[in-house]
């Protein structure tokens, strides 16, 4: 009898148990989002480290999501053809290497350089992840899993950036860096000994030429470019929100400090609610519907922090939060269905988008809050989301997409 129809009860007693092999997805996850976005909380206090413009700090954001734009498609190849547990531990191996070697840098364009390199190696993590996940799981198992890594990903978006400012609350920047670093090198160990070599894994040697010629059929679907605009405007939308309202409330009448600027990022896990709340009303609704309803409630959340007590701010960041997260599951549930082959390069394509617009929402904004502040910032959010709302009920109104 072959591996691949072997029992999983008979597999999973010579390997690790259950419990840890989930417990490594969730790691996986957290490792994914969890240096991403670390600077934005921290960009008041670079500020003063480095003596640079908004528009300069911002790039330490923007080159680690352009990177991880740049690099998805081909993680996703590699992963193919060298084997998902491999690229995995790779990537988290040199993540959680670039991450403590930030802390070195002397200079702003010298922490540039090791943030781009983190986000070279971060695509590795969740293409890896999450085609190991549907492959070495039975089908049964695997929507419960995926919500595993899910949640990993948001409590690690929400961890990084509260460890980081914690840390250069009491001893630097620097500092921030290293315990970032050696906690994903700790999540590598677990994850190697959590996750059994792959068994139903086979190896795609049709390489480069193959993806190319799938990114082509994308790049003529009307309904996968809108579904891709979608994208750009959802992480566009949210890391916007996130980078200039860290300016905003570090500004008078506010003064939030370090501590408080970690703590404002609590509101990134409604996240873990709103993420399998989206995939439950989708089944009844639908995912066109749903979306509209999520871009709803972004914007008004968005409206919600121009009025000046914190309180509306933080529940505004949150309805904000909670729209993204809807928002970018039933977008993402799309892209295969709109795609019918060559699934996973069109992942990537819309992965690709994805961070481009992340990229572009951190810098791009830089000139408008110089001349019109927050509520500049606001407004631009509210066009993205307008516009995300009209191409998403266009494109998405074929049955099949329903």
């Amino acid at each position: 009898m072959s591996t691949t129809t072997l029992s999983p009860s008979l597999h999973d007693a010579a390997g690790p148990p259950e419990w840890l092999r989930r417990a490594a997805v969730t790691a996986a996850g957290m490792c994914a989002f969890f240096t991403m976005y670390v600077t934005q909380g921290l960009l008041p206090s670079l500020q003063a480290v480095f003596h640079a413009s908004v528009a300069e700090l911002s790039l330490t954001i923007t080159v680690t999501t352009l990177a991880v734009a740049v690099a998805a498609p081909f993680s996703g190849i590699a992963a193919d053809r060298f084997g998902r547990k491999r690229v995995l531990l790779v990537s988290l191996a040199g993540l959680g290497l670039s991450t403590l070697l930030a802390a070195t840098s002397h200079s702003l364009h010298g922490l540039l350089v090791w943030r781009a390199i983190e986000g070279l190696c971060i695509p590795g993590v969740f293409t890896a992840t999450v085609a190991y996940i549907s492959e070495e799981w039975q089908p049964a198992d695997v929507p419960a899993v995926t919500a595993l890594y899910i949640s990993g990903s948001v409590a690690g978006g929400f961890c990084g950036r509260f460890i980081a400012g914690m840390v250069t609350a009491h001893a630097g920047w620097q500092a921030a860096f290293v315990v970032l670093g050696a906690i994903n090198l700790l999540f590598l160990v677990l994850i190697a000994r959590g996750l059994p070599a792959s068994r139903r894994f086979a190896a795609n040697h049709g390489g480069l030429r193959v993806a190319l010629s799938g990114f082509a059929l994308h790049l003529r679907n009307p309904g996968l470019l809108g579904t891709y605009a979608i994208g750009f405007g959802i992480l566009f939308s949210q890391v916007c929100t996130f980078t200039y309202v860290s300016f905003h409330l570090a500004a008078a009448p506010y003064h939030f400090n370090l501590k408080d600027l970690s703590l404002l990022f609590t509101v990134y896990l409604v996240g873990m609610i709103a993420t399998p709340l989206a995939g439950k009303l989708a089944w009844t609704f639908g995912k066109r519907r749903v979306f509209m309803a999520a871009v709803v409630l972004g914007s008004g959340g968005m409206v919600l922090t121009l009025f000046s007590p914190v309180w509306a701010i933080v529940l505004g960041l949150m309805l904000s939060s909670g729209g993204v997260f809807i928002a970018q599951s039933m977008a993402t549930a799309q892209v295969p269905v709109l795609a019918g082959q060559a699934r996973s390069s069109a992942v990537g394509l819309y992965v690709l988008c994805y961070y481009v617009g992340g990229s572009v929402g951190a810098f791009g904004p830089a000139w408008l809050w110089a001349h019109a502040g927050w509520a500049g910032c606001v407004a631009l959010v509210l066009v993205a989301q307008l516009v995300i709302g009209v191409v998403a009920w266009k494109v998405w109104a074929t049955p099949a997409a329903r």
